[in-house]
């Protein structure tokens, strides 16, 4: 069977230790973010079904354990549980990509100038890190992770709990979608320039200048994935 194939062909992205835990909420959890992984990824496509019986098999675990996991994706919009079809990766509109980077645009924003005054040394020095990386390498996925781990490593450093999870789950939920983009010509040497902007601005405690770097670095990155988005219709 044509699920069958796909599954097994993926199963080594997401398969986890069968030895987990006997406690439900964290063997839940590691369900949650392995599959939240294979959809940001592009191991499970947008609109492709999540099959409780397959998934069962693939975590070893029973399929009331992967429908507990796809409740919880559901509520935090990485799956779409449709009613006599079941769970499926959302496929989403170039509206739904504009409406997500916009609340990513106030929340990352938001993050930068609450540390900037803060930030120490090592910090700065780890933040110039993940910009060196970027600028080292000229491969896509490569570089995608160090964008992320830039971004991330910033909301986390806000110590804001809410902030953190809305932003990481926006993230995510569009990572397959900037990943493909980043193929497109041009595309790394700008966000280069981007970050290493808004860097600078940190490293010399501009906070405010900091924040409106970022949110236009990240609304110059909604407009080029639109555009690529676009142009492979």
């Amino acid at each position: 069977m044509e699920n069958d194939s796909l599954y097994n062909k993926n199963s080594e992205m997401i398969e986890i230790n069968r030895n987990m835990p006997a406690n439900n909420n964290v063997e839940r959890q590691k369900i949650v973010e392995s599959l939240k992984d294979g959809i940001a990824n592009g191991t499970f496509k947008p609109g492709q079904r999540l099959v409780e019986l397959h998934l069962s098999k693939i975590f070893g675990v029973k399929r009331s354990k992967i429908r507990e996991a796809l409740r919880k994706l559901e509520q935090d919009g990485f799956v779409k549980i449709v009613p006599n079809v079941g769970a499926m990766v959302p496929e989403f509109s170039q509206k739904d990509i504009e409406h997500r980077y916009d609340l990513v645009c106030v929340l990352e924003g938001l993050a930068v100038r609450v540390i900037t005054p803060f930030i120490s040394a090592e910090q700065i020095e780890s933040l110039e890190v993940f910009i060196n990386k970027m600028e080292a390498t000229d491969k896509s996925p490569l570089f995608h992770e160090y964008n992320m781990e830039f971004h991330s490593f910033i909301t986390d450093l806000s110590e804001n709990d809410h902030l953190i999870k809305l932003t990481q789950n926006l993230r995510f939920s569009l990572r397959y979608a900037a990943l493909q983009s980043m193929s497109s010509p041009g595309q790394m040497k700008a966000s280069i320039k981007e970050h290493r902007k808004i860097f600078e601005a940190i490293k010399e405690g501009k906070a405010v200048k900091a924040e409106q770097l970022t949110r236009n670095h990240l609304l110059r990155a909604k407009n080029r994935l639109i555009k690529y988005l676009n142009k492979s219709l």
